[in-house]
């Protein structure tokens, strides 16, 4: 995380698209708001749209906007997406969803910086840093041919990724303190703490549906407890949307090999693996646990 933060910062000053990617969930849009925020843009608007959102029949007005009497309906001028990120930022997320004709229309914005709302007679130039999101592998999507080259290599300028909750665990009480006051506030709470049988918990949990998944099972669990103590009881981690990763029978996972391969190599210390792999001795220890690598032999 201080790696991706760090690059953030870096990066955020130039205009260059941004293509952000991570799992569902991870915090995607929040890394894409810290662009904006750390950016010369940061008093301009930041915009967000969701791609599967935008309606196929009427991508043109969406994304350009639409001048009175364009097409039935349109009482009045309609601003598009560019028109209201104008000078700032705009995020097109779930961009891997995007439909062949917006994924033309989009690459013509980004070569000419110029968009002519429907009706209109007259293109008007745009200034808008285009940050991209995707959860999907927009690169096999290419070889597939269910995504244009030219536009993936002109929104993965840059790149950013965004790393999945399961292995940053260390960040879960920087986590919880950020939800925290959010939290408290939506179920009627004034605060609240975690045990210690919580917090072994959480550390124990996969998290395949990561921040967002966090966020849902602490807010049941501050119903569930009728106070501001939280304990291991309360967590309901059964009611997961998404089901963790699972390897096909009788294979071992590629992890709990390179993690066993590390042990070997460094005669069974588990500090020497820890560094070996580049991994902390805490994070060693709970995948080997989530991995049911034996720690009994293990120094």
């Amino acid at each position: 995380m201080r790696r991706m933060l760090n690059w953030i910062r870096r990066v955020a000053p130039c205009s260059l698209p941004v293509l952000v990617r991570g799992e569902t969930g991870s915090g995607k849009e929040g890394a894409a708001r810290l662009l904006h925020v750390e950016s010369d843009r940061r008093n301009e608007p930041f915009v967000a749209v969701n791609c599967t959102a935008l309606s196929e029949s009427l991508i043109d007005a969406e994304l350009f906007g639409a001048v009175r009497g364009a097409y039935t309906g349109a009482e009045r001028n309609r601003p598009g997406l560019f028109h209201l990120a104008q000078g700032g930022t705009l995020l097109l997320d779930e961009v891997g969803d995007m439909s062949p004709a917006m994924q033309s229309k989009l690459l013509r914005v980004l070569e000419e910086n110029r968009v002519r709302p429907v009706g209109g007679d007259v293109e008007y130039p745009v200034d808008v840093r285009i940050i991209a999101a995707t959860h999907r592998d927009l690169r096999q999507l290419v070889r597939d041919g269910a995504f244009r080259a030219d536009l993936y290599y002109r929104l993965a300028v840059i790149e950013v990724v965004v790393p999945a909750l399961r292995d940053r665990l260390e960040d879960l009480p920087l986590l919880v303190d950020h939800l925290a006051p959010r939290l408290a506030r939506e179920t009627g709470q004034t605060s609240f703490r975690l045990g210690p049988s919580a917090w072994e918990t959480l550390e124990r949990h996969t998290w395949p549906g990561n921040v967002r998944e966090l966020r849902t099972v602490l807010a049941r669990a501050l119903l569930h407890a009728h106070g501001s103590s939280i304990e291991a009881r309360h967590l309901d981690l059964q009611r997961s949307a998404a089901a963790p990763f699972s390897a096909a029978p009788g294979t071992v996972p590629l992890e709990r090999r390179m993690i066993e391969a590390a042990l070997a190599g460094e005669g069974g210390s588990i500090t020497a693996a820890a560094k070996r792999i580049g991994w902390s001795r805490q994070k060693l220890y709970r995948r080997m646990r989530a991995l049911s690598v034996p720690t009994d032999a293990a120094a």
